[in-house]
């Protein structure tokens, strides 16, 4: 045999000698992970609140192996947690964000440093909420005359919307006089409360005697009506609600509330108190026409609400 024909025969038994080895050496086995689902919880948050972000990692391999799961928001790495997962299984990664700027972020999880993750959804975060005093009016604060009830009439009633939801009320504002004999002193009459439906959510005695008396005779017949502030046990209410006073059956004596005419009048009104205690809307204005007050669309109580809210910070 030639020299050439011998080192050809020797080259290939060494190729064979290592590939034959290798061939029969069995694979590793491997993880392999897939984010199946992402959820943020809740959605929707105040700034400087806490949202929770949680992904389900699967190992849908044949070994067990560890996933380092990164955070992401708006792009940015802003955590990284690792978690190990058995071959076959799935386990949950938890995150918290918070966030003191109201926007939108577009966050997501996964296990590479491009991008915003395997899964991603949206987080939207609102202006921080606080507390404010508010004070809900309809009138200009000048009186044009203090105006007692007719008959039918029982009651006054001004309805008010609050502002944001929900609304507290603490202080209701009356602007009006008693009229009456020296010393009269008006009788059982009450404040309420009632949401949209009118529903009493309140009910308090109506102070009569802190309003300045008006007599026939006497140095105070020229008085005229003052502001009165009754407290409220922070009473909350959301939409609609009214402000009722019931003042008893109208006379000539008695409580007389302010009223003005400027703006049409889209909130005042006037009740009527059945026998069985029921305070119901009147169904026709009482006054009479020939007064500037017996057109209904002219008169405007003189009632006020100040009240807490939560609004967004500036």
């Amino acid at each position: 045999m030639s020299n050439k024909k011998i080192l050809a025969a020797i080259l290939l038994l060494a190729v064979i000698t290592v590939i034959v080895p290798a061939a029969c050496v069995p694979s590793q086995p491997l993880a392999k992970f897939k984010i199946t689902s992402l959820d943020i919880k809740p959605t929707e948050i105040n700034a400087g609140e806490t949202a929770s972000i949680s992904a389900q990692v699967a190992n849908t391999g044949s070994a067990e192996g560890v996933y380092s799961a990164i955070l992401f928001v708006d792009g940015g790495q802003i955590g990284e947690k690792d978690i190990t997962v058995a071959p076959g299984s799935t386990q949950t990664v938890t995150f918290s964000i918070s966030k003191d700027t109201a926007g939108t972020y577009a966050v997501g999880i996964g296990d590479n440093e491009i991008g915003i993750g395997e899964k991603s959804a949206t987080l939207t975060v609102n202006a921080k909420l606080i507390a404010k005093q508010i004070e809900l009016k309809y009138d200009n604060g000048q009186a044009k005359d203090c105006l007692s009830l007719v008959k039918p009439a029982t009651g006054y009633l001004v309805s008010f919307v609050s502002p944001p939801n929900p609304f507290t009320v603490s202080n209701v504002r009356v602007f009006g006089l008693v009229y009456g004999s020296p010393g009269y002193r008006i009788g059982p009459s009450d404040l309420q409360i009632w949401d949209k439906d009118g529903k009493v959510l309140y009910t308090a005695p109506f102070p009569g005697d802190q309003f300045p008396l008006r007599t026939r005779l006497g140095d105070n017949i020229d008085s005229t009506g003052n502001w009165v502030d009754i407290e409220i046990p922070n009473v909350k209410v959301e939409g609609n609600f009214y402000i009722h006073i019931y003042t008893g059956i109208a006379t000539g004596q008695g409580f007389r509330m302010g009223a003005e005419d400027i703006g049409e009048n889209t909130h005042s009104d006037v009740t009527i108190r059945g026998d069985n205690g029921a305070d119901s809307l009147a169904t026709s204005w009482p006054y009479s026409i020939a007064s500037w007050y017996g057109a209904k669309s002219s008169v405007n109580w003189m009632v006020r609400v100040m009240g807490n809210a939560m609004v967004p910070q500036d």
